[in-house]
């Protein structure tokens, strides 16, 4: 099997690198479990040493300035696949499991088998909308207004039930791309714009009427005259100031930096490349003691994402009541990886998960891992918006049920 084969390993700090029609760096990974005694074992940008952090849990960190959401469901779906195999909840790696012959299938290891695959080819298409939808979402709360990059967490929890689960994988994704999907970019200029030309229309026609009706009226005295003018003079100079203003803050909240156009064929190595990544992360992790694997009875997994009470997908369900505890395993998670949240600290007469360890993955993108704020859910406010901004977790809608027999 080849997740986990000591002979392909490759060095804990060794950087892979392929290009792309020229572009050095398009395709650039650096796989930050890195050597402690590596030179390369600095800090990131938000002062947080990726030495400390992958010594707690592994890091996938990925040399691109943001995590869309095209890669985050394809890593969140490769990452799934680990965990069921690691876990011990499916006899072989998932893609290999379609690819055993088909014998007798009315056995209960055949049905157990496409049960599973069914499940997992479900939530692969369910991932690639859903961290659009968390993007959509986390663009539109308000203390992320102005941010292009969040961070997002989801769970896979292995056990009998959500409650009961005796196996955490916290999974924190830094640097995703928050933006508001199904709007064209540059929308709300092209709209500013053509409101703009209505008021100047609409201006201009009031000016002609009114200069109508002036020339039939006589002037009272050349001094009221020069009075009004210098006055209109004025009011249009503050308009125009007020109305560049507006335009330079649209600008600078629309337009960013395009991202470099990418084909079909090169999105889909970059992601081969990323899932290769992931698996050496993972393995590399594994040899030096900090990894996902554990044998496990086949029993369930859960899927859990956490995302504001506005998020709207059809396959997730909102679970209020497990905002506490699984809160207090992701406090744990952010404080095995040396970030501080800036939100209240956990309550020490709390229990948290003291039977399980709370084990966690971090991806992240070039600009590293930085310390997230607001962690619990904020207390809900009488406004509509902050309602809709309270952090919870919400539920996938689907099982998975492991199995031994193949």
């Amino acid at each position: 099997m080849p997740y986990l084969t000591p002979e392909a390993l490759s060095p804990a700090s060794k950087t892979v690198r392929t290009e792309s029609n020229g572009r050095t760096g398009m395709y650039l990974f650096e796989d930050s479990v890195l050597d402690p005694g590596s030179t390369n074992a600095g800090k990131n940008s938000g002062g947080i040493s990726e030495e400390e952090i992958s010594n707690a849990y592994p890091v996938v960190r990925l040399d691109v300035e943001r995590i869309t959401d095209a890669i985050a469901g394809r890593l969140a779906t490769s990452l799934l696949a680990h965990v069921l195999f690691l876990k011990n909840q499916v006899p072989f790696p998932v893609m290999q499991l379609g690819k055993i012959p088909g014998g007798n299938t009315s056995s209960r290891a055949s049905k157990q088998r496409a049960e599973l695959l069914a499940s997992f080819d479900t939530i692969s298409s369910h991932l690639d909308t859903t961290f659009s939808a968390l993007s959509t979402a986390l663009a539109r709360c308000t203390n992320n207004q102005g941010r292009k990059l969040a961070q997002a967490h989801f769970a896979i929890l292995v056990g009998p039930s959500i409650g009961t689960a005796k196996s955490k994988l916290i999974v924190g994704i830094d640097g995703l791309e928050a933006r508001i999907w199904g709007s064209e970019s540059g929308s709300t200029l092209s709209g500013a714009d053509e409101s703009d030309e209505e008021e100047a229309d609409e201006s201009q026609e009031d000016e002609d009427e009114e200069g109508g009706d002036s020339e039939e009226e006589p002037a009272d005295s050349e001094d009221e005259d020069e009075e009004l003018e210098d006055n209109e003079d004025q009011d249009e100079d503050g308009e125009q100031d007020e109305e560049d203003e507006e335009d330079e803050q649209d600008y600078s909240r629309v337009q960013s930096p395009p991202p470099p156009y990418l084909s079909r064929a090169e999105e889909q190595k970059f992601l081969q490349n990323a899932d290769r990544l992931l698996a050496r992360t993972l393995a590399a992790a594994d040899a030096a003691g900090n990894g996902i694997t554990s044998e496990m009875s086949p029993t369930q997994t859960h899927i859990l994402i956490r995302a504001p009470r506005g998020f709207s997908h059809p396959a997730w369900i909102p679970r209020q009541n497990l905002t506490s505890s699984l809160d207090s395993s992701l406090q744990e998670f952010l404080g095995f990886s040396g970030l501080r949240d800036a939100g209240p600290e956990p309550n020490p007469s709390s229990k948290i998960s003291r039977r399980s360890k709370v084990e966690g993955v971090w991806i992240a993108a070039r600009s590293g891992i930085q310390p997230l704020r607001n962690v619990q859910a904020r207390p809900g406010g009488p406004s509509k918006p902050q309602e809709d901004e309270d952090m919870i977790w919400w539920s996938w809608d689907g099982k998975f049920v492991g199995f031994a027999d193949w």
